[in-house]
């Protein structure tokens, strides 16, 4: 271990701070020495909070770094206040693990500025001090001048002509020529050796000894889903505060912020990335270090965060994309379409039974749907959270959420029970409705139509189409090839085309545009 500034036996602390708290008004929060361990920091969050309710049944579960007590020279400024706990600790481990003379040399190269504008890079750095020689006894040139020729014997002087040689200009020359500079610790040069990048900033890329977050990867599903929906909510506030364009193409709040969120439970997570980043924001900013956050929680796949066109694409030119990464994606969306093929007809969906009611929360705006909480569970959607003057509760499926009556009868439901026959289903489809044809020959015999008969008998015609759709596609005998097995084909049938001759360098190169 080597020995810090004030003779500190860790490099660098962080007061880790309760976000919920602090925004009530209240600072909860306690100091950690880093490195430490997963087993530590877990109580640390338990004593500050972290993951307990509050008042209002909602989970503290943000956190940032209030302040740092830092005893490595150059190391401050780069620790902010949302930076990854895994990615600190990593960093500290491959302090403690240094010799003195690895880390003076750390710190020389930290004094030159090599590798040193944000603690990925310092990590990295760790890893190739051998592209670093240090000489703590030479401060200036001519110190360097003297070295080289009295000490390596560059330079064959007489000893009766050695005090007429300019140690100083010759030093000179020796810094420029190996790009050597002088630091308080002495004398750097570079030795020429090729800076590797061992860790490229992904979680992934952390040793598992060195992650203390390890205890959050396991996360219950309506955390994720609460998560990603207030991610969601954040998101768009900040978008429709910051660019224009964005509140012209989203006119509705909620449907943007269900966009968002459908996005975020997806994995489609890099276009968000990109435009936080072209209005300005950078992972010391609260909503990129959240996103990173929820990345690390989820299990985030940078490849395969692809729009479902460049599986299309992938199928019609294989060379031309990553096909062998996306093979996951295409079998995923494989099953997905077998089911609709050959699975059974769909239970009535939250969608179909929108009241055209909405309902808002300090989380967002809600379309209220006309079914029970036990309708919804058997759907697939769980409890969220509930309004605000209790008549609504929240339900999510980890995609998307709908507000329906805490307290739920159904008109729907009494509709069915008064006109339908016995032996049909109460299924929120008013199956006696009356048919456009009829209602057209109702209105043209001078008799009124109510707005709710149009809109129950186009619901039914669609519902009808969309079975006769499905029934079509179950009575086709051929099964259709799967993705993957088209992707393989495709791949196989690019192998055989000769290669395509190189343009001339005159001609105009043109470009598949980016999905």
């Amino acid at each position: 271990m080597p020995r810090y500034d004030y003779d500190k036996d860790y490099p660098f602390a962080a007061f880790i701070t309760n976000l919920g708290k602090y925004n009530e008004g209240a600072l909860v929060g306690e100091w950690v020495k880093f490195p430490t361990t997963a087993e530590e920091l877990k109580k640390v969050f338990e004593r500050i909070w972290i993951g307990a309710k509050d008042d209002f049944g909602q989970t503290y579960e943000e956190w940032f770094n209030t302040d740092y007590d830092c005893y490595v020279d150059g190391l401050y400024d780069l620790l902010g206040e949302y930076a990854n706990l895994d990615e600190l600790n990593y960093l500290a481990s491959k302090l403690d693990d240094m010799s003195q003379d690895e880390y003076e040399r750390f710190q020389a190269a930290m004094e030159i500025g090599d590798h040193t504008g944000s603690i990925q890079e310092f990590i990295n750095l760790t890893e190739n001090l051998d592209c670093y020689d240090i000489y703590p006894d030479i401060h200036d040139h001519d110190d360097l001048g003297r070295y080289y020729i009295e000490e390596l014997d560059a330079m064959q002087v007489p000893e009766h002509l050695r005090n007429y040689i300019d140690y100083e200009a010759y030093g000179r020359d020796i810094a420029l020529e190996e790009s050597g500079q002088f630091t308080d610790l002495g004398y750097v040069r570079d030795t020429g050796d090729s800076f590797h990048e061992y860790y490229d900033g992904e979680r992934g890329s952390i040793p598992e000894e060195y992650r203390v977050m390890t205890f959050q990867d396991d996360i219950p599903e309506e955390e994720i889903s609460e998560w990603a929906m207030d991610l969601a909510y954040d998101m768009d506030e900040f978008f429709r505060q910051n660019d224009p364009q964005y509140a012209a193409e989203h006119p509705e709040e909620h449907a943007a912020k269900e966009e968002i969120y459908e996005n975020l439970m997806a994995g489609r997570i890099s276009a968000l990335d990109e435009k936080l980043a072209a209005l300005g924001q950078t992972q010391e900013d609260y909503l990129p270090s959240e996103i990173e956050k929820f990345k690390d929680a989820t299990g985030y796949e940078e490849f395969l965060d692809v729009d479902p066109q460049a599986i299309r694409e992938a199928i019609e030119n294989p060379d031309q994309s990553h096909v062998d990464e996306m093979l996951a994606f295409a079998e995923q969306a494989n099953r997905e379409y077998e089911a609709e093929v050959y699975g059974q007809q769909a239970a009535p969906t939250p969608d179909d039974r929108e009241t055209g009611e909405t309902v808002r929360t300090p989380r967002g705006t809600f379309h209220v749907t006309d079914m029970s909480r036990e309708q919804m569970e058997a759907a697939g959607y769980g409890f969220h959270h509930q309004s605000e003057d209790g008549r609504y509760l929240i339900m999510a499926n980890g995609t998307r959420a709908f507000a329906i009556p805490a307290q739920h009868d159904s008109h729907i439901k009494t509709a069915e029970m008064s006109t339908e026959q016995s032996e049909n289903m109460i299924d929120g489809i008013l199956n006696n409705a009356p048919s456009i044809g009829e209602l057209e020959a109702r209105a043209k015999a001078g008799e009124q139509v109510s707005l709710s008969d149009v809109a129950a008998a186009v619901k039914a015609e669609r519902q009808t189409q969309k079975q006769a759709h499905k029934n079509a596609k179950t009575n086709h005998s051929k099964k259709k090839p799967s993705i993957r097995a088209q992707l393989a084909v495709a791949k196989k049938e690019q192998k055989k085309q000769p290669p395509a001759r190189e343009k001339s360098k005159d001609m105009e190169v043109g470009g598949r545009e980016q999905v």
